[in-house]
């Protein structure tokens, strides 16, 4: 990639673009900046790509940016294992549009080139075999993608040179850049260096008319596997007038001329490289089956392992220090923070999103014992009150113990007064002997004990639970042993007593009944209150 004029450059390392946290800077060219970065997902998921970033300057060019994106879509549907794929096309305010690619730890065919010629290391004909093949291979799953209905997408590459053939350390070279390389092109003809570098691996008809079809591609690989054979270069020229002009009619030189071992190649340089698409190699396959038939006269081709061995041994320091600029900014940004995704998402402010308290049952509420604390709006005349168990939900802590008390307190206090009123009313019929004077002075314990029984009248009296039906008695300042140990004969007579007894009972009961709501009601709202202190979100920071 040629690199960018500086006013064009950019280093997003250590920013995040959506989901994607920009590691190191890779390369820059004239078109976008390519970075390595991490994806991250759920779980601590984490996986490293390639993000190709478009320059800001070139999301005011309507027409860049509508190309770039349907040659990049139609891309994204090419999968093969000698192609780079695109993962993701995506924009962010500020950042402009970039391609998510799979990163390939390795370096492209241009260096691997480079670096031998530095080591005067040839690169042998049967690995030259090998990268061209596996190039091949993925120009052919472009050249025949189609869509749903089975029709021919018509994909071409339109740029294939060294850089776009990325040679990975497992010794795979893969075709990288489908869908970026025609706006790439169309970019480049407006720069006349940048031109003269994609002119040189050019198709004559490309560079002549601007027409290109698969045919194209398989001229420019042609001059691909030239070079890699001789470890030169075959159109040279000091300006676009003597390159083009040579492209166009300079006779192509067989690469024994160069190199002796690669004779059996001269045939396919010659094929893959006449200026007349008709007479050259129609399909990738064809070129392939060719280098494949040519190959056992040359060593045959190459393993991947052998590639990756000679990848190491000529690109080794290089991606080892690639490898430590990644690792020291994995490092430095730290690892991936496990997100609960499949758990609710923390509220506005970074709360848990709260619920309603009147709709949350009793025994999932991390709040104190309410003892008495009946909802009688939802209660059928004749149905049993719950017990206390039922509201129970944990320990309770001490504050609340203390409030809680009070509340009993309070109550109890409501039953003495209704108490001894009762018995200050009925006195009138202590005075007077009669057989049932006993059970009528019991009466005022009696209302204290019956309202765990079923309720008689259609004003049902809810009743409190066991625990404290057992406790009030002991609270009870009035009542004298005589009159505890006459509560149970009291319970058979009730039904006995006079209508208008039980209409004064009744009232005061209900009274009384009012009063308590009332407590119970500003009890639980406290409680409530305190709820939200009980409340730990393990997301919030």
């Amino acid at each position: 990639m040629t690199a960018a004029p500086a006013s064009l450059m950019r280093d997003l390392s250590g920013r995040r673009l959506g989901r994607y946290e920009v590691l190191v800077q890779l390369a820059s060219g004239g078109m976008a900046t390519v970075y390595v970065a991490r994806a991250q997902g759920v779980a601590g998921f984490e996986r490293l790509v390639a993000i190709k970033v478009l320059h800001p300057h070139l999301a005011h060019d309507e027409e860049f940016i509508s190309m770039f994106l349907d040659e990049a879509r139609l891309a994204a549907r090419i999968r093969h294992p000698n192609v780079v794929p695109t993962l993701d096309i995506s924009d962010t305010e500020g950042d402009g549009y970039f391609l998510v690619m799979e990163y390939i730890e390795g370096d492209h065919l241009g260096a691997l080139l480079r670096e031998a010629a530095r080591a005067h290391t040839p690169i042998p004909p049967s690995i030259a075999a090998r990268l061209v093949i596996d190039a091949l291979e993925g120009l052919g799953a472009a050249h025949t993608l189609t869509d749903p209905d089975g029709l021919a997408l018509g994909i071409v590459h339109r740029d294939v040179s060294p850089h776009n053939v990325l040679i990975g350390s497992d010794g795979v070279a893969r075709i990288t850049d489908f869908g970026v390389a025609k706006a790439e092109v169309r970019l480049s003809s407006t720069r006349d260096g940048q031109f003269k570098g994609k002119l040189s691996y050019m198709a004559p008809e490309q560079a002549s008319s601007g027409r290109a079809d698969q045919r194209s591609d398989l001229f420019s690989m042609g001059i691909v596997l030239w070079e890699t054979l001789t470890g030169r270069r075959l159109f040279r020229a000091d300006n676009n007038g003597e390159l083009l002009n040579r492209l166009l009619n300079e006779p192509i030189v067989p690469p024994s001329t160069y190199v002796p071992e690669a004779a059996a190649f001269d045939a396919i340089c010659a094929c893959a490289l006449e200026r007349d698409p008709e007479a050259r190699y129609q399909t990738a396959e064809e070129f392939v089956q060719a280098i494949e038939d040519a190959a056992p006269a040359c060593g045959g081709v190459a393993s991947p392992r052998a590639v990756g061995r000679l990848v190491r041994e000529l690109l080794g320091p290089k991606i080892d220090a690639q490898n430590t600029r990644i690792r020291a900014a994995t490092d430095t940004l730290g690892r991936a923070e496990m997100r609960g995704g499949l758990l609710p998402l923390p509220g506005p402010g970074g709360s848990q999103p709260s619920q309603p308290s009147s709709s949350r049952p009793a025994s999932l509420t991390p709040s104190a014992v309410r003892p008495i604390v009946l909802d009688t709006s939802e209660m059928t005349v004749g149905a049993k009150p719950s017990t206390l168990a039922s509201e129970v939900s944990g320990e309770q802590p001490a504050p609340r113990r203390s409030r809680s008390k009070a509340w009993i307190v309070a109550v109890l206090a409501l039953l003495v007064i209704g108490g001894v009123g009762a018995a200050f009313a009925l006195g009138i019929a202590a005075s007077a002997p009669s057989a049932t004077t006993a059970p009528a002075i019991a009466a005022p314990p009696a209302m204290v004990s019956s309202t765990s029984a079923e309720p008689s009248t259609p004003e049902a009296v809810p009743a409190p639970s066991e625990a404290a039906a057992t406790a009030a008695p002991s609270a009870e300042p009035v009542g004298t042993p005589e009159r505890a140990e006459a509560t149970e004969p009291a319970r058979s007579d009730e039904t006995a007593a006079s209508p208008e007894r039980r209409e004064s009972e009744s009232a005061r009961e209900a009274r009384r009944r009012r009063r308590a709501e009332a407590e119970a009601s500003a009890a639980a709202a406290s409680d409530d209150e305190d709820d939200g202190d009980l409340i730990v979100n393990p997301y919030r920071r």
